[in-house]
């Protein structure tokens, strides 16, 4: 990290870091995360909602078409794997009627974001696409007491998707097979209720919530500030994208896009009285750390500044 971050120039960031008071709590994803703000049980019916479908009191899962590749002794998943319309409406077809007798329904209200419509529940743990993207699936299979059937369901659709007459011509054409699915962020709907009044950043992450929740959505910090609400949320993604990719050059970019566009507007937001706190949650591999600013803590300068590895971004 320290190589990495060699020569960026940050005088914003690093000085809402060091000023600000830091508490250390359990790992969890950003998802989940979002999941707890806006008092949702789970992601997946939110997304689906967003969606356009009708969620009710069912139970929903994430399947999103995915291209497992193997490499030496390593499966990693390739999220960034084109689906067709047409081609994810006839995939669905077939999941459909192979798995008709086990109580699960396969729709795809948009050809990148497939889901499983179950009456019944499962206690079943899962990993985020984006957090298992990149990387070896295997460290990331579902857990929990259903976690065996949910397991079996996936090999199946990987057989399946295997001998599908869609991928044979895909493979045929030159392009990635549409070879298995993600199974993530599962759970039932139910009533949200958050003091959030607006959201904007990852667009993935942060529309369904605020179509969800009938929030604006903010595609810049700077209109989320100009939004009249008592608490807003920007979701930033892009850092840890770049890091799983392995891509420095990318990872370094949005850390210069980040002090840029999120870090100096912030901090003149609170000098000028227009924010009166900033809480920052930083998740790392194995705990999120949480920096808390104000206008008081701006005048700690007796804080000095440490180079990023000493918070761990």
């Amino acid at each position: 990290m320290q190589r990495i971050s060699a020569g960026l120039k940050l005088p914003f960031l690093s000085k809402i870091l060091a000023r600000s008071d830091q508490t250390n709590a359990l790992h969890r994803e950003l998802e989940d995360g979002l999941c707890e703000t806006f008092g949702a049980q789970a992601f997946a019916p939110i997304r689906a909602a967003a969606d356009g479908l009708e969620v009710g009191s069912a139970y929903w899962m994430c399947v999103d078409p995915i291209h497992l590749e193997l490499q030496q002794s390593q499966v990693i998943l390739q999220p960034e794997v084109k689906c067709g319309a047409e081609e994810s409406a006839a995939l669905c077809v077939a999941l459909n009627q192979h798995f008709s007798q086990d109580g699960i329904t396969f729709i795809a209200p948009h050809p990148q974001r497939w889901y499983i419509h179950s009456d019944g529940g499962a206690d079943v743990q899962t990993t985020p696409l984006r957090v298992a993207s990149w990387r070896d699936v295997k460290p990331y299979q579902p857990q929990g007491a259903d976690a065996l059937r949910w397991r079996s369901f996936s090999n199946e659709i990987q057989m399946l998707l295997h001998g599908h007459v869609i991928n044979q011509g895909r493979e045929a054409r030159g392009m990635q097979a549409i070879n298995s699915v993600w199974l993530w962020g599962g759970g039932c709907a139910n009533d949200i209720k958050t003091k959030v009044g607006a959201i904007g950043g990852d667009e993935s992450l942060s529309s369904p919530f605020a179509k969800v929740a009938a929030i604006p959505y903010c595609s810049s910090l700077a209109d989320m500030l100009r939004v009249e609400c008592e608490a807003g949320v920007w979701v930033e993604s892009a850092l840890a994208t770049a890091w799983q990719r392995g891509d420095l050059y990318a990872w370094r970019d949005a850390m210069e896009w980040v002090e840029r566009e999120l870090a100096q507007p912030l901090w003149m937001a609170i000098e000028q009285g227009r924010l009166q706190t900033l809480t920052f949650d930083v998740l790392t591999e194995t705990e999120t750390r949480r920096f808390v600013f104000d206008r008081a803590a701006s005048w700690k300068l007796w804080r000095r500044t440490s180079s990023l590895p000493a918070y761990v971004v």
